[in-house]
């Protein structure tokens, strides 16, 4: 048995319990959606993220700040496993037509944490070129495993 979507306000009950340091800001329950804001660490550099989510929809993860470091001419591509626009990118961290994640998912236990793991692979990818996080580029076929680059 599949469990139902979670709402605006249990998504938001998750975050403050489990990341009480990203505050719940443009909170609108009649669209159920919210924007979260908050510092992490993943291992060597502190960065600002921005969550936005709205039911029906996956979230969404911008780094706020720094500003993500591009390597023109990078076999990985310039800034790996990430949609577009360049202008405004935000982090691919699951495979949508695989379902890895659902609407029936907490935020709090799937998104932040996928976000830490970008950034630590990000942060290994600006010290060696490669990157280690894995994934697939858009518009591959499923078989094929490959991160998204831009």
């Amino acid at each position: 048995m599949r469990a139902g979507p979670l709402s605006i306000d249990q998504q938001i009950a998750a975050m403050k319990a489990a990341w009480p340091r990203f505050a719940a800001r443009r909170v609108d329950r009649r669209t159920q959606s919210a924007r979260w804001v908050g510092s992490v660490k993943p291992q060597y550099s502190s960065y600002s993220l921005e969550i936005r989510y709205e039911l029906g929809s996956f979230p969404e993860v911008r780094v706020l700040s720094p500003e993500l470091i591009r390597l023109p001419g990078n076999s990985e591509g310039q800034l790996p496993h990430v949609y577009p626009p360049a202008d405004d990118p935000t982090l691919c961290l699951f495979d949508p037509r695989e379902r890895e994640w659902s609407s029936a998912m907490t935020i709090a236990s799937t998104t932040v944490p996928w976000a830490l793991d970008w950034l630590a692979c990000y942060e290994l990818w600006l010290m060696t070129g490669r990157w280690t996080g894995g994934g697939r580029h858009a518009g591959q076929e499923l078989g094929e495993a490959r991160e998204t680059t831009q």
